[in-house]
Parts: C-alpha cells; structure tokens; sequence
C-alpha cells in the first residue's frame, strides 16, 4: 500500500492522555486501555429515533384532530339496500362507515353529494318506503284495505324523509293514526301523528323546530289537528307542546309540571315580545311556585246578623157566651138558638154576656249561610314571578365606538303591562314582574341559535379535547423516554469526566511495549487524519475498493 496512515516513529513525543480506564494495574503486563466512543455514536441513535417517535406520533394526532365528522346517508336500511351504497361508495373512493341498524356515515361535506349519485343510479333504500310502494304493487287484485296500509305506509315514510332533512336530525319515524269515515258524526275520531327523532351529534332541536315538524305533519294529513302531532327523541322525552293539555297529566310528577309551565309561559312572553321589540331583542324567564298539596275542604258559615222573614202567620179569634143560671120560662121559645129568654110577666130577661179574643203572630226568618266546597288539585299556581330583559337601541359613532341607548320608562311600563295581561297576573296571588332593558347579543341567524350555538360548542370542545390528548401524549412522551434517556447520557458523561481525572497522564514507563505501541498507533491515526484528511480519505478508498 502507498499511503499509510501508520507512523514512522513508534515514539510520540507528546505526552499520552487516558480516554478510558485500565484493565489491569499498573504491573501487569496485559493491560488494555478502551475509549468509549461508541456511547457517542449510540446518543445519536437514541436521540434520532425519539426525535422520529414525537414526529410520527405529532403528525398522527394533527391527522386524527383535524377528521373530518360523519353524518349518515341513510337510517334502517335493508342489508341489500345497504351493499348495493357500500358498493357504490367503494367505486368512488368516497371513505364510508358502517353503523348498527343499517346506517352508512359519509363525510359530513359529501352527504347530499352520495345523495344524489345514490339517487341518480336507481338505489332508493327501503328502509323507509314512500309512494313508490304503489310503483312496486300489481293494483289488480289488492283489497281495500290493503290499498289503504299502503297509502298510510306511504304518508308515514314520505313524512320520515322529509324530516330526516333538517340537519340536527339523523334519523326519524312517523307513526300516523287513520281513523275509518264514518256515517255518523258522533262516530268520527280524530287523526292522530308520532314522530320520534334521533339527533345527531347529541345536539337538542329547539321549540322553532319542534313546531314545524308538527305542523309539517298536520298538513300532510287530513283532519289532523297540530296539538294532536306528539314528538318525542330517542331517548323518551316529550319535546312537543300541545296548549289542550291537561293541568296535571298522570304520570307527570310536580317538577315536570312546573318545568313544562315555565316553559310554556315564556315561549308565548316571548313570541309576544320579539313581535314588538324584534327577533332575539326579548329574554323571558318564568318562575313558578306551585301546590304540591291536594286539598278537599267542605265549609258553611252562618251570619246571624243577616236574616230574612221566610214567612208570617197572624190568628186572631174573638169568642162571646152567655154567662149565669138559666132564665125565663121554660119552653120552646127561652130554648130556641137566637131567641131573647124572657120573664114570667113576659118582658125580655137581661142576658149576660162572657167575651174572649186570641190573636196569634208566627214569623219564620232565615239566617244567612254560605256553604262552600272547595277542591285544590295538585299543581295549582300560588304565585308567578316573571323577570323580563329587553334590548335598546344600538348605535355606531363617528369612531367606530358602539353605545347602547336602553328603552324608556314609558316603553318599559308599557311592555310590563302587556306582560301581566298575558300571564294572567294576579295581586291576590302575588305575582311579580321585572322588565329591564339591557344590551343584548344578536344570535340571530338563518339557521336556528340554539342548534347553531349546541354544534359550535360540540365543535370547540371536541378540538378542545384532541389537541390537549395530543400536549398530554407528547409530556409524557418527553417525561417517559426522553428524560431517561438524557439521564443515562448524562451520568455517563460524568462517570467518564470522573474517571479520566483519576487516571491523570499516563507515564510511558508504566505501560508495557505492546500497549504503547497500540496507544501511540491510535494517537498518531488521530493526528494524521487531523492534519492531512485528503490523505486519509484516498487510503480508506484503497481499503475499500483496492482495486
């Protein structure tokens, strides 16, 4: 070999430095010296694959965080319905997922989109079946009231899709009620309607809502009535109003009454109110104090200063008899009835005379009483205080500074006195209203605020919630594995730091040849590649390819 990189002199001049303790002591003629330099090369190692870890698991929790939601296509559909979607979706790489029930999740963004296509290639699910059940059916041969279960099929699925629309609702049922035409009017019955709604994203459809459904349904229907089109969501609870209710349905405990009235009253304070001060301008809460108690009370009272004469009776009897012994001649004229007794000579006798009156007054009067039966059911309002916030005038200056100019008192008054009209207020009962004006956030939009408001928060939260997983994944990332491993690094650099010290400068006489030898070879490599690294470079090519 031309080149080498082996010294000509086996005898440094330069004092040898220790980089690594001695296997033997300083007799022995086998010791060996060892520099660690293969720590340096394993720190790098270490410290590149934990740098690619927190890369890899960053960029897979940006990924995850920023997944896009799914919204479902369809809800219930058949299982052959539901391969012919899959089928379609996999021909247009549109990502898809499979859900319990025969639901298919699409993107959010791409909904109507496989809506359409799904539309435009034929494929109806018949999950729900609509008007086209009379496409599928021989009309030959059907009975009438096969003709009619069809039509009420066809009215509840129909209704279901179009609900099924509205985007806080993903999925619905109609349930219709038919009653059969009768002859006799007293025989009529009334249509009834249930709807039950699962929403999506746990979201909670506003009053708004709840009404358009209802009368969306009672005008798809003959002769059924909005207040008899009862919604309920998946979970059980009645969201739907009806202003026939009864004061205390059975099953209803006090609580759920007294939220319901609550409710009820503000929405007509405030559909009253946002007609005259705008949309979103009128905030209205309804406190109500209610009977839990049932009271059954009989009462009679009696006033003895007030009496009426029911009646009068007056006898008056007078009574005259002759009085004394018997006078006059005996015979038929001193004993006949009427006649004068008369004397021996003839002359008239004197009579005398026994006189007796009576008179008698019976009144009857009445006493005056008030009898009074008086039944308290539970659920009776004691008492209803209202509190009532109104917006003012809103106004933008030359500056751009906005002020807010709230309501007179005359407007105030006004507004308190339509507000106990429709509530019914009552003095006696000590009813309370408050109307304040006040500045008020417009939350107005095309779509409806409280749904807008319920998705906005869902959506901040759920970013909320990803983007601490991904802080908290990378802290104990760094707390787990890269600490350690910057502990081990640093405790050996300072047990190396603590070990070449104690070895100080190794004297020449103290090592045997063989061990100089190698020590001054290593040295003297490390010079030259320092010194002359093109050299060294053309003889490690040598050493690689010799030829």
């Amino acid at each position: 070999m031309a080149d080498s990189l082996a010294p000509h002199n086996p005898m440094h001049p330069k004092p040898i430095e220790a980089t690594a303790q001695s296997a033997g002591g300083a007799s022995g003629g086998g010791t060996t010296i060892q520099v660690p330099q293969v720590l340096a090369k394993y720190r790098r190692i270490l410290l590149f694959a934990a740098a690619s870890l927190m890369l890899t698991g960053f960029i897979s929790l940006v990924l995850w965080s920023s997944e896009k939601p799914y919204r479902s296509v369809y809800a219930g559909m058949a299982e052959k319905d539901a391969a012919t979607v899959v089928e379609m979706l996999q021909k247009e790489h549109i990502p898809y997922r499979l859900e319990g029930g025969g639901t298919i999740m699409v993107p959010e963004d791409q909904v109507y989109q496989v809506r359409l296509k799904l539309a435009g290639q034929g494929v109806t699910p018949t999950g729900t079946t609509g008007f086209e059940i009379f496409d599928q059916s021989n009309e030959f041969g059907l009975s009438d009231f096969t003709r009619k279960i069809n039509l009420q099929r066809a009215l509840q699925g129909e209704l279901a899709r179009t609900i099924e629309v509205m985007p806080q609702v993903s999925a619905a049922r109609v349930h219709l009620v038919l009653p059969k035409e009768s002859a006799f009017a007293e025989r009529d019955r009334k249509a009834t309607a249930s709807v039950m709604l699962q929403l999506s994203g746990g979201q909670r459809l506003p009053k708004k809502s709840v009404m358009a459904i209802q009368n969306l349904v009672a005008a798809s229907v003959p002769e059924l009535d909005q207040n008899d089109v009862t919604v309920v969501d998946a979970s059980g609870s009645l969201i739907s109003s009806s202003d026939k209710e009864a004061p205390m349905s059975e099953g209803q405990t006090i609580q759920e009454y007294q939220s319901r009235l609550e409710q009820r009253l503000e929405e007509r304070l405030t559909g009253m109110l946002e007609q005259i001060v705008g949309e979103g301008q009128a905030v209205v809460r309804v406190s109500a104090d209610i009977d839990r108690e049932f009271i059954d009370q009989k009462n009679t009272r009696y006033n003895p200063d007030e009496q009426v004469l029911r009646s009068r009776k007056s006898i008056e009897e007078k009574r005259s008899s002759n009085g004394g012994a018997a006078l006059g001649v005996p015979g038929l004229a001193s004993n006949t009835p009427g006649a004068n007794p008369v004397t021996a000579d003839g002359s008239v006798a004197p009579q005398p005379q026994d006189m007796a009156s009576r008179i008698e007054d019976v009144n009857n009067y009445e006493i005056s009483s008030t009898s009074e039966h008086r039944i308290v059911p539970f659920g009776s309002i004691n008492k209803l205080s209202v509190a009532v916030i109104v917006g003012g005038a809103a106004t933008t200056g030359a500056n751009g500074e906005q002020s807010f100019t709230p309501k007179s008192k005359e407007e105030l008054a006004g507004i308190q006195t339509l507000v106990e009209r429709a509530m019914g207020f009552s003095e006696d009962r000590g009813d309370s209203v408050d109307v304040q004006s006040m500045p008020l956030v417009d939350i107005s939009s095309p779509a409806d605020a409280d749904a807008l408001m319920a998705a906005e928060s869902q959506s901040f939260y759920m970013q909320i919630a990803r983007y601490s997983l991904a802080g908290l994944a990378l802290l104990l990332l760094a707390w787990f594995v890269l600490r350690p491993l910057a502990q081990r690094i640093q405790e050996s650099a300072d047990a190396q730091k603590k070990t070449s010290p104690a070895l100080g400068k190794i004297n020449p006489d103290q090592l045997s040849d063989e061990s100089y030898a190698r020590l001054a070879n290593m040295e003297q490599v490390r010079y030259n590649v320092a010194t002359d690294p093109d050299r060294a470079n053309k003889v490690l090519r040598e050493w690689v390819d010799p030829a």
